[in-house]
């Protein structure tokens, strides 16, 4: 942070001397000028009534707020009149800073005198200001030109009347001689009187718009102007609260516009910023390169023209004069490598033109957003570019001051701007945007407990997808790993006292699918409590991630609620502890047009699982449900979000962890295979009778590889048994409450029955094998053709829950083909098989030719 920060004041102290070098090198030198005060005003009636006391917050109030506009002469007047009630108010009212940008504004003071018991005293003089830069978005590296004429006033006592005015003379040339602003009649501080007059050619069309309480308009015409005069009293303060969204405005204001439709707004934007066509140098370059690497692909092509223009061009706005509005030329841009927000827009748009794919800058108001409606046609009506395309058909919106975007070819996140003016010949309304569909954020906590004092293992483990990536990805990258490991051990520090980090926080990012993931690892040392009064340890649990992102809120809002918009959240806590649990399962829910929350809380084996999903379907709570919302926030808190539990460490207390129906199944299971065994090893055959000289012969030759193969798989398979965990609680509910919940289910009873059967029947043919029995050929291969279908069973089954246990299953089905091939055709054929394999049951039951016989 520190090293971010030295960047930073490097970097403004860097505009602070271009601002000076400016100046210097067109010798206008900001400054402020004293003259007197112009002709054209018109003199107001005094109005003295003093505002009610118990609406004055800061010290002081307005006595007089007077504008004049002149939109002829492209000046705009000033009067005001603070009246300090109190001390405070000698703190916040006694110094005079006017903001103006010297590119093409002059600022003229014509008086500051302090009333003191009605006696006037003349503090203007040149000498008492001090021009400065006024960048208050140089951290967001824009920096536009703008300097504060400030002025700090000696001896001001309570009692007070500070009285000033000035004229800023001077209109942005970029606006082409048009006229348009917005004039606020309602501010932060009590104001006795209020006017505001907008004097115009009468051959001037102006557009008006009032919003919240604005008085009346007197419109009167003299000497050729028409003059538009509002005129209010008493006009009480306007409360803005930190928890409203940025589009809700209370105060009064008025919008004046000259622009008479949309269509103005667009053929004058496209006038100053057309796309250029006949693209050379650098930029030319890389447009070659990127359609060679694109060949016919325009979604590919799209995609690296994006790239290129969001990770290779920084955001950086140099936004004095007409480029408050004027981008500059997309070759200087690339050649420089930053720009803003219409900067990059510009020279996005014109790198896809450059590939015939049709693209329109698009003017949008990120706080405004759908709002923005509202507004009268209007230059002002905007404050970011953005950017549209048609690619293949498919309608493309790409925001290029953003970046650490995933995705592929058009599937890119847009932010829910709303409404937006498209930048096209003949467009004359603003334009709905799609939504893009939202990200979502995933977390698991898990808690595994090893017994009653032991450091219990902390795991999270938090997916992203989507705009979530996006963000997480660009936040990992600002932060750096060491700087966000310590910010989040510090989060977790805040809870548990006894807290380290076990290892490095782990990151698995995939562009492609625009997933990332990040997984953490501590060791807790105060995670279980123990009560000296019942020896049993406590823990508390709460879902800090769910109630973190419920904006906090008091009695005295009276305004919507902003909250995260569009955001969905799946929070799960699990706490793994020796002995299991035996809990109720609950369910909770809150379902409004604003927002939906639910909780279910289970157990399976030794798990507890506390789940909670949480989405806003609005970027506010609305004024008339705040009630309702502070009321559910109560309950939450009160009820769902927490869950405490105790844990005694007592072996004979704790709940069983074994699955006893699946054991039974098993033992049944094997009783049943045994009885068959010896029942089908005892049916009687047919005896033999060997020739002269004849007798049994040994076990040999490869037969000693099947007697080996056939121990193996018993000592492998009783292994896999109990390894496996097939008879735990835990595994047999693993995938509770999913759709893969019954599939599972049913392959660990196929496994566990598959391998019982497997494992009997080797030792079985291992039997019938060392006894040399008749049977053992027919029987080992139906072994053989047994162990094909159960490993062929068991892949189809583990692939319709997921890849890891299919590939799992892989192996062992591939052994089973390959054992199959080799020895079915080895049992059928060999004639040792045949001349070994002869011994009938009962044993006895054989005899010998004589020697007759054989003579004959």
């Amino acid at each position: 942070m520190q090293k971010l920060f030295n960047i930073r004041f490097v970097f403004s102290l860097c505009l602070v001397v271009l601002v000076w070098c400016r100046g210097t090198a067109f010798a206008d030198t900001p400054s402020v000028h004293i003259s007197a005060k112009p002709t054209w005003i018109s003199t107001l009636k005094p109005y003295n009534q003093k505002p009610s006391s118990r609406t004055i917050e800061r010290g002081f109030y307005y006595g007089l707020i007077e504008q004049q506009i002149q939109v002829e002469k492209q000046a705009d007047y000033n009067h005001i009149i603070r009246e300090i009630v109190s001390e405070t108010g000698i703190q916040n009212a006694s110094q005079i800073s006017v903001s103006f940008d010297p590119a093409y504004e002059r600022l003229d003071f014509h008086d500051i005198i302090v009333w003191r018991d009605g006696k006037p005293q003349n503090r203007l003089k040149a000498s008492g200001f001090k021009v400065l830069a006024d960048e208050q978005d140089l951290s967001n590296f824009i920096y536009q030109g703008s300097f504060s004429a400030l002025c700090i006033l000696d001896d001001i006592r309570k009692g007070d009347r500070i009285e000033y005015s000035y004229t800023v003379t001077g209109r942005n040339p970029i606006l082409n001689g048009k006229y348009c602003d917005n004039l606020y009649f309602q501010w932060g501080t009590p104001i006795s009187h209020h006017y505001t007059a907008v004097i115009a050619s009468l051959q001037r069309k102006l557009n008006f718009k009032t919003f919240n309480n604005v008085p009346k308009p007197v419109i009167t015409q003299n000497g050729g102007l028409t003059t538009y005069a509002y005129e209010g009293f008493q006009i009480p303060p306007a409360h803005d609260d930190d928890t409203q969204p940025s589009w809700y405005n209370e105060r009064g204001f008025i919008q004046v516009s000259e622009f008479n439709n949309w269509a103005d707004v667009v053929n004058w934007a496209l006038s100053i910023n057309p796309p250029s066509l006949n693209i050379k140098g650098t930029l030319g370059d890389r447009i070659v390169e990127l359609k060679k690497e694109a060949g016919n692909d325009k979604a590919k092509y799209f995609r690296l023209a994006t790239l290129t223009v969001q990770q290779e061009v920084r955001y950086m706005g140099i936004e004095i004069g007409e480029y408050s509005h004027r981008a500059n030329n997309p070759e200087k841009v690339f050649k420089q490598r930053y720009g803003d927000c219409k900067d990059k827009s510009l020279l996005l748009v014109s790198m896809l033109k450059a590939n015939d794919i049709d693209a329109q800058m698009v003017l949008v108001n990120a706080d405004m957003n759908e709002h923005v409606e509202q507004y009268i046609p209007t230059a002002y009506a905007f404050n970011h570019a953005v950017v549209t395309a048609n690619v293949n058909g498919k309608q493309v919106w790409v925001d290029a001051t953003m970046d650490n975007q995933g995705g592929e070819g058009t599937d890119i996140y847009f932010p829910r701007y709303g409404k937006g003016l498209v930048l096209k010949a003949g467009n004359n309304a603003l334009t709905i945007i799609s939504p893009s569909k939202g990200g979502s954020v995933k977390c698991e906590d898990i808690y595994t407990v090893k017994d009653a004092t032991s450091p219990v293992l902390f795991t999270v483990k938090t997916t992203y997808t989507g705009d979530e990536a996006d963000y997480m990805r660009g936040k990992l990258e600002s932060s750096g790993m060491t700087e966000t490991e310590k910010s989040y051990l510090d989060y977790y520090s805040k809870i548990y006292n006894k807290i380290e980090a076990k290892d490095s926080i782990v990151v698995k990012d995939d562009l492609k699918k625009n997933t990332l993931i990040t997984i953490e690892t501590y060791k807790v040392g105060d995670f279980l409590k123990k009560d000296s009064t019942s020896d049993k340890y406590n823990a508390d649990l709460f879902a800090n991630f769910i109630y973190n992102q419920f904006p906090s809120i008091t009695s005295r809002v009276k305004t919507p609620v902003s909250v995260t918009y569009p955001y969905d959240a799946d929070y799960t806590i699990k706490v793994v502890l020796p002995g299991g649990w035996d809990i109720s399962e609950n369910h909770d829910s809150i379902n409004r047009d604003y927002y939906r929350y639910e909780s279910n809380f289970s157990s399976a084996g030794d798990t507890l699982r506390l789940n909670y999903k949480l989405s806003f379907l609005k970027d506010n709570v609305p004024v008339n449900k705040l009630d309702e919302y502070r009321a559910d926030i109560k309950k939450l808190n009160n009820t769902s979000l927490g869950y405490s539990f105790s844990y005694t460490p007592d072996e004979a207390a704790r709940p069983s962890t074994i699955n006893s129906a699946l054991v039974g199944v098993a033992v049944l299971a094997v009783f049943g295979l045994i009885f068959l065994a010896v029942w089908l090893y005892q049916r009687e055959t047919p005896g033999i009778v060997f020739a002269y000289g004849s007798t049994f012969v040994p076990i040999g030759g490869w037969l000693i590889l099947v007697a080996l193969g056939l121990v193996g798989t018993v000592i492998v398979t009783a292994s896999s048994l109990i390894s496996a965990d097939y008879f735990s609680l835990h595994k047999w509910s693993l995938y509770h409450s999913t759709s893969h919940d019954l599939n599972f289910k049913l392959l660990l009873v196929v496994e566990m029955l598959g391998n019982l059967i497997l494992m009997v029947y080797a030792l079985f043919c291992l039997v019938l094998l060392l006894n040399k029995r008749d049977i053992l050929p027919s029987f080992i291969t139906g072994y053989f053709i047994f162990g094909l279908v159960f490993f062929v069973a068991d892949y189809i089954l583990a692939a319709t829950i997921g890849a890891k246990l299919a590939e799992a299953a892989l192996n062992p089905l591939v052994r089973s083909v390959i054992i199959a091939a080799i020895w079915i055709p080895y049992f059928r054929k060999s004639s040792r098989v045949h001349e070994t394999f002869i011994v009938p049951h009962p044993p006895y039951n054989y005899s010998y030719e004589g020697p007759e016989s054989s003579e004959n």
